[in-house]
């Protein structure tokens, strides 16, 4: 696969967080996984585990050098935002599907497939906006708790919001205001995102942006999707989000 130089989607008003500190940030995740992602399947595995601890590394490293306004108001219990899109590259989802395999009995992994199986269908080609309306629940949220907490996606990783109130009233109704959130975790976790989806496409393999619901459908269904996928197989076709490949394109065009 050819590779192509992704932009980061991310512009933050602090100055703080330039760009160029970002693209540092996307630099270093590229080095460190393009050293993971060649050892195979549980070398992309450890690549997405690396990628997290560094993004949750960055995030307290801003908190404290730039505390918010106000404290972080996401805790357990409150899932307003898991109605939104997420997005992912493969190495993520290949390290939830190993983890769901992992700790979850025959019973239960057929259940979690069958509520991915659904979402997805409730959700397949919508826009960001579409599915915020549409309000249809994350699979993998049960009581309003992400059941895969440690190993949750870096897009999730980065949201946070400090206004448990205002968030719910929007994910309600989306014509209400956006809640204030902490910009640097996003920003940070967007720019090792773009690290690690770059290191993917060095390495000759598909390392696009996915859906999350259809991604996760692929990687649960097909037993052999984790190894068609480091053969350099595009089994992720179908899930490659295309709202984001349709801006990443107008960016490329731009450019």
């Amino acid at each position: 696969m050819t590779s192509r130089k992704r932009k980061l989607p991310v512009a933050g008003a602090d100055p703080a967080w330039t760009q160029e500190l970002l693209l540092g940030v996307a630099a270093g995740e590229r080095r460190v996984a393009g050293t993971l992602i060649p050892l195979g399947v549980q070398g992309t595995i450890a690549a997405a585990a690396q990628a997290a601890r560094r993004a949750d590394e960055l995030q307290r490293a801003a908190l404290a050098r730039i505390p918010p306004p106000s404290p972080i108001a996401c805790a357990k219990g409150c899932g307003a935002c898991c109605v939104a899109k997420v997005v992912v590259v493969a190495p993520e989802v290949l390290r939830i599907v190993d983890h769901l395999r992992r700790v979850l009995s025959g019973d239960e992994l057929v259940r979690v497939t069958q509520r991915v199986l659904t979402a997805d269908e409730q959700t397949r080609g919508l826009s960001r906006a579409q599915r915020i309306e549409r309000r249809v629940r994350c699979p993998l949220l049960v009581e309003d708790a992400c059941s895969i907490h440690p190993v949750r996606p870096l897009i999730c990783r980065g949201w946070t919001s400090l206004d448990r109130g205002a968030c719910e009233r929007h994910f309600a109704d989306p014509s209400n205001p956006v809640a204030p959130d902490y910009a640097p975790a996003y920003e940070l976790g967007s720019a090792v995102l773009a690290g690690l989806g770059q290191a993917v496409l060095d390495s000759g393999r598909d390392g696009r942006l996915l859906e999350l619901n259809a991604a996760l459908r692929i990687a649960l269904e097909r037993g052999n999707a984790a190894e068609r996928w480091n053969d350099g197989r595009h089994v992720f076709e179908t899930a490659v989000d295309q709202e984001a490949r349709s801006q990443a394109d107008a960016e490329a065009g731009s450019a």
